[in-house]
């Protein structure tokens, strides 16, 4: 699969101008556009992105690293792109067209327009025309949007969907960008374009708005209230929200000091200065700071015995029953209610429905007390389809503090509660066994340092300890941010029943607001969703990821790059270690690089790949790398928009052999302030400084 032809019409700098790209042939793969900073580089990938995406692209042009206006949005963008010449001439029309082989005998020819007004506004009209092509020969036109055809569902078979088109056709600076993101965040954008997260994203984001125009047809009951609840809700997550970063972020930095305490230990191995019994102090580090850790996870595990599971235990044991029995009543309750109420919507059919009908006639007509009589009989005969509840239900609503999945939440937890004498002696003697063991590795630590003569073994030790301190503190901080966390998550459940409770009663009496209640089900359902999704790829991710890292790498110490379910990612030498490198530019866009390309493999679409600004600030030893990376695989076309100082005259000549295909964009003035690029096919930079 290739893109066999690009054509530009009145689009940015370009009148008129078509690109003819060969298919990937011989181990010639490579399409080469020189371009200064300002000669219509970035415009292509632009052209390529509107042509098969349309007004779907802006979203998808700024996470390829493109530069959009996100409040002025798709018209704004379309205005800035139409040509200055064809705005001076009076011209109407802005045209581009792209044409993607699938084999060398069948093709799809994609022509998208959009119309402007004499002052240069867009009108709102575009039109999109889709033509397949067999031997040369175009079938007839498809419209998308109309006699059921869709150019989207076309593009998600047979090239790229819209969602990981970023890992295909992106600015290099984005690499630059992406590279100065911590990895966690890095591999969670990637997994989210892979995984469709942005077309939920984004149904949420419209049934969102969907509601909001919705509840404008509603009458307000206690607005007032309910905003109240639904700012202390939103200060409540907040807040849960800064305390769970502030806990990511000690942990990465947690990471980050064991990786300077293995670095100490190691140097203080190597200096000797005890003999052979130095030797062993980085296995007692190790074993202490295992010790430790274990130590602090059963004083953890006693807290929470202490905290939670213990009190209920000082509580008589008929009252824990009690509870469950009223707990256990009030949700069947709350499923008789939602039954009742999901039928209620029938009976005002059918009350419409019966005094709807004529025939058979009543002669003489009922009087009013006798049609009040009737209406008061069916609705007698309906109650009793409910009345009274079935003896399971609560007869009173106790806990209405709690959302009805609350309930069954309190259930659960208060049929795990038992705890006997001999679990908690354990962890005391686990405890007692820990701290004996580790103050005795502390005294044969001290004993094994050996002879200091110059102070450099005392030196390393006092920063050892220093790092160990940090660690310590960070893990407690880590604990208490846990703490509060947890306090905090069941304060927020708690204010999120509250609100539910309060729009509930708002929402109840009304099919609008039934429908809106769907809608906001449907948004929890996806906000569960998108993080169970990360699993499924992280292994494969993290598979291919490692095969790109080490063609891209001249550091050959990685085995393999490790990717985990939240996204976290670590970098493992050939014993399992982890491998913590500085940080960096060349390494991290490296990672960067062997992320997207890691990406665009897993996807398992085979798509040309379209990169301006491909080498950014790498440099001449990752270069190669990335370019042999690039020639790899030689049935793959790539289609590289570079400046001078990128690729220049030496590295083409570098991989000459690899390119099929040159063009060099050149730009004049016209006047007016505007510019007109045009492409020299078979022409490049010509030699310069290297």
């Amino acid at each position: 699969m290739w893109i066999s032809k690009l054509e530009l019409t009145c689009f940015k700098s370009y009148q008129h101008q078509v690109f003819d790209f060969p298919a990937p042939d011989d181990g010639r793969n490579i399409v080469l556009i020189g371009g200064m900073n300002g000669f219509g580089k970035t415009s292509i990938l632009e052209a390529l992105y509107l042509c098969l995406y349309g007004k779907d692209a802006i979203i998808h042009l700024a996470r390829a690293g493109l530069k959009t206006d996100d409040k002025k949005g798709y018209p704004t963008f379309l205005e800035s792109a139409f040509n200055g010449e064809a705005k001076r001439d009076g011209l109407d029309t802005m045209m581009v067209r792209v044409t993607i082989n699938r084999t060398k005998t069948k093709a799809i020819d994609i022509c998208r327009k959009w119309f402007f007004r004499s002052n240069g506004n867009w009108t709102g009209e575009e039109e999109a025309i889709v033509r397949e092509v067999i031997r040369d020969i175009p079938s007839s036109p498809r419209v998308d949007g109309k006699n059921g055809f869709h150019f989207s569902e076309l593009l998600d078979e047979v090239f790229v969907p819209a969602h990981v088109a970023p890992f295909f056709f992106f600015d290099g600076e984005e690499v630059k960008k992406l590279a100065d993101q911590s990895r966690v965040e890095q591999v969670k954008q990637g997994l989210e374009g892979l995984l469709g997260v942005v077309l939920l994203r984004s149904l949420a984001d419209r049934l969102k708005s969907f509601e909001s125009m919705k509840r404008g047809d509603v009458v307000s009951v206690d607005e007032d209230r309910l905003h109240q609840l639904s700012e202390q809700l939103s200060a409540g997550e907040e807040q849960l929200q800064k305390l769970q970063k502030d806990a990511d972020e000690a942990e990465q930095e947690k990471l980050q000091l064991r990786a300077e305490q293995q670095s100490l230990v190691e140097r203080i191995t190597s200096s000797g200065g005890g003999g052979g019994d130095i030797a062993t102090v980085k296995e007692l580090v190790e074993e202490r700071e295992q010790n430790r850790n274990k130590l602090r996870e059963s004083h953890r595990a006693l807290e929470d015995i202490l905290s939670g599971r213990l009190p209920f235990h000082l509580v008589p044991k008929k009252l824990t029953d009690e509870l469950k029995n009223q707990l256990n009543a009030e949700v069947n309750w709350f499923a008789w209610d939602a039954e009742k109420r999901s039928l209620e919507p029938r009976k005002v059919e059918f009350q419409a429905a019966f005094n709807s009908q004529n025939e058979p006639r009543i002669d003489p007509a009922l009087s009013t007390d006798q049609q009040v009589a009737i209406k008061k009989r069916l609705d007698a005969a309906w109650d009793t389809l409910f009345y009274p509840p079935p003896a399971n239900c609560a007869e009173e609503i106790v806990h209405d503090y709690l959302h009805e999945a609350q309930r069954v939440k309190a259930l659960e937890f208060l049929s795990s509660i038992n705890l006997g004498q001999k679990e908690i002696q354990d962890l005391l003697n686990e405890q007692h066994a820990l701290q004996q063991r580790t103050d005795e590795l502390g005294r044969k630590i001290s004993r094994l340092d050996g002879i200091d003569r110059d102070g450099t073994l005392a030196n390393l030790k006092t920063q050892l300890e220093a790092v160990q301190e940090k660690i310590e503190e960070l893990a407690d901080r880590v604990r208490i941010d846990d703490r509060s966390i947890v306090t905090l998550e069941a304060q927020v459940s708690n204010m999120r029943a509250d609100y539910m409770r309060e729009r509930g009663k708002l929402d109840e009496s009304s099919p609008t607001r039934a429908v809106i209640e769907k809608s906001e089900r449907v948004r929890k359902i996806l906000d569960e969703v998108i993080p169970a999704l990360f699993p499924l790829k992280v292994k494969a991710l993290g598979k291919a990821m490692t095969d790109v890292y080490k063609q891209l790498a001249h550091k050959h110490q990685v085995d393999k790059i490790e990717i985990g379910d939240q996204g976290s990612a670590r970098i493992l030498s050939t014993n399992g270690k982890e491998i913590t490198f500085d940080r960096s530019a060349g390494e991290n866009q490296i990672f960067a690089t062997a992320l997207i390309a890691g990406l665009a493999k897993v996807s398992g679409v085979k798509a040309p790949m379209v990169v301006d600004t491909p080498l950014g600030r790498l440099d001449s030893k990752h270069r190669d790398n990335i370019l042999k990376f690039w020639t790899a695989d030689p049935n793959r076309q790539v289609i590289l928009l570079s400046q001078d100082e990128e690729i220049d005259f030496h590295f083409y000549k570098e991989i000459s052999d690899n390119v099929c295909k040159t063009y060099l964009l050149e730009h004049e003035d016209v006047g007016d302030g505007i510019g007109r690029t045009t492409a020299k096919q078979g022409k490049y930079f010509v030699r310069g400084r290297r």
